[in-house]
């Protein structure tokens, strides 16, 4: 599981090592031989190539100019574009030996040098600003990444690529696009939830020794965290050889509408391979036929005889392409009890915007970000430009457990928070929340118990890693929500 923290958090942390007797040149030395390790990694060895290293004038650029040593000990070709006197006690030092060993270093402001260093190289080693950049690059830079690009040739950032703002990893001006970001100690808020994924290439996350007596420095802070890949078999239900279905959790879905059962049937699907041992499909009695061809595991029952007789189940879902009218919300209304476990998506939330209210910490809702602008009532570039805040103001309306959905999902209860940061680019097609919805309601059936907010990361991860799988067989454009479905077995080996 990963650790997430924004800038401040992650001075802090310095901060607290650097206190504990933790000299601060040791950090960034071991910050350096890891960052230059993945160079020589994806360059297959550095030996004779000729790589740039853009140094700034803070400790970022102190990894940079470390690197640079680094590089020439390995019997590569560095040269340094300084882009000014360092200012950090470690930053000098580095310099000093670097220049002691004599490789290249320019200054920027040397025009007439800093044109006849600037030859393509074989690599450039980006680092320049670091987590602590906001704003806009330099007009001079922002011309100098042009160039950058015309190369063609790999691009390390060293953090965070140099025009990216490090906690919400927005670009307001140029940026120089990276082939390799290189997250110093633990990734940073900006790395996930960056709308400009494309723009840091691969992310790799380098631990650099900070000491666990360190952490305390973050004690009463919200601390984001993240699954890894590894995490899931462990987190999903466990089953006795001689359970039978009763014992697997049971669902009650009121789902689909004419012209939208699929979105039912996917969550239905998605429901049972998580495992549920009894689905039930409440909806429409003219969608009955189609529904039950398309999940055949699955029961249906009319909405009036569910409203009547409600069948037992420990979780309810709603929303998968029910439509939008007074009679529906009505049908929610009838079908929804507080007291146990419910999922909310799709129309169920578009209803529930229009008629807010408090749903209890047994429910979990799943927006997306149109969505959620409209539970809030706020234009969509807010919840956009700040997706971790409006899940927690998603959560304080509605009392409840969110999952605001995205490429990078924020999962939050009141009192923890989390991301869910693997997924694929082949779950951006229709039918990939309703999947979720049927995932969770799965779990949930079969840990009614569990926490919400636990569940919903599990369940993230679950679709996500089924979507990477999908990817592989099926390419990013082409793989079908039922195909996700159908790699959920397979993803979640260990």
């Amino acid at each position: 599981m990963h650790i997430i923290v924004n800038p401040q958090q992650m001075r802090a942390l310095e901060a607290r090592a650097f206190s504990l007797g933790v000299p601060s040149l040791l950090l960034m030395e071991n910050a350096a031989r890891a960052a230059q390790q993945v160079v020589a990694q994806e360059l297959h060895g550095v030996k004779g190539k000729d790589i740039l290293y853009l140094a700034g004038k803070g400790n970022n650029g102190g990894d940079g100019l470390a690197m640079a040593r680094l590089c020439l000990k390995n019997g590569g070709k560095p040269r340094v574009l300084l882009l000014g006197a360092p200012e950090t006690a470690d930053a000098q030092t580095n310099l000093s030996y670097i220049k002691a060993l004599d490789i290249p270093v320019i200054l920027w402001d040397e025009p007439a040098a800093r044109e006849g260093l600037l030859r393509a190289p074989d690599a450039v080693v980006d680092a320049m600003f670091g987590i602590g950049f906001h704003g806009c690059l330099p007009e001079a830079l922002e011309r100098l990444s042009a160039v950058i690009a015309s190369w063609r040739v790999p691009v390390f950032a060293v953090d965070i690529p140099s025009g990216m703002d490090g906690r919400t990893g927005r670009i307001a001006g140029g940026v120089i696009a990276a082939s390799h970001t290189l997250a110093i100690g633990h990734l940073k808020t900006g790395h996930c939830l960056s709308p400009h994924l494309d723009t840091m290439g691969k992310v790799h996350m380098l631990p650099i020794g900070i000491p666990e007596a360190a952490y305390q420095a973050l004690e009463g802070q919200c601390i984001l965290t993240a699954l890894e890949a590894g995490d899931l078999p462990g987190r999903l239900p466990a089953r006795s050889r001689n359970a039978h279905k009763g014992d697997a959790g049971r669902v009650l879905l009121y789902m689909g509408s004419a012209g939208m059962t699929g979105a039912a049937g996917m969550a239905a699907l998605a429901c049972l391979r998580a495992g549920a041992g009894l689905v039930t499909l409440a909806c429409d009695p003219d969608i009955m036929p189609i529904l039950q061809t398309l999940v055949p595991n699955a029961m249906c029952l009319p909405i009036d005889r569910a409203l009547t007789k409600t069948p037992r189940h420990e979780v309810l879902a709603l929303g998968s392409g029910l439509g939008q009218s007074e009679d529906l919300w009505e049908n929610i209304l009838g079908l929804w009890n507080p007291d146990r476990r419910s999922v909310w998506d799709a129309d169920a939330l578009n209803l529930l915007a229009s008629k807010p209210m408090k749903l209890g910490e047994k429910a979990v809702i799943t927006p997306h970000p149109g969505e959620a602008a409209r539970l809030l009532d706020v234009p969509l570039s807010q919840i956009l430009n700040d997706p971790l805040g409006s899940a927690q103001a998603l959560q304080e309306r509605y009392d409840c457990t969110v999952v605001l959905k995205s490429a990078c999902s924020v999962i939050c209860d009141g009192q923890r928070a989390a991301l869910n940061i693997l997924g694929s680019p082949a779950l951006s097609k229709g039918g990939s929340g309703d999947a979720l919805t049927g995932i969770l309601a799965g779990l949930t059936a079969q840990q009614p118990d569990a926490p919400g907010f636990e569940t919903a990361r599990t369940a993230c991860l679950w679709l996500g890693l089924a979507g990477r799988l999908a990817e592989q067989i099926h390419g990013v454009h082409g793989a079908l929500t039922s195909e996700v479905i159908a790699c959920m077995h397979p993803a979640a080996k260990p």
